[in-house]
């Protein structure tokens, strides 16, 4: 006769540490921001991401700077 798998999980033990740990919930990153697509021209978006680098930044930062000077 062959052993039922479900009886040895009946013998397994449960185990005394929590595997989960508890934090409270910090707030968001990104609770101001919201996504947003944007379809570029691919030599422009190749061209933003050379400054980006150049400048030590990322493409994000320097689409938002050129927004607000532009506002």
């Amino acid at each position: 006769m062959s052993i039922n798998p479900f009886d040895k999980l009946k013998e397994v033990k449960p185990n005394e540490v929590p595997k989960q740990k508890v934090v409270p919930v910090k707030a968001k990153k990104r609770d101001h921001e919201q996504s947003y697509t944007l379809w570029l021209d691919k030599e422009l978006l190749k061209q933003l991401k050379l400054k980006a680098i150049e400048q030590n930044t990322n493409v994000k930062n320097l689409v938002e700077e050129a927004i607000i000077k532009y506002l």
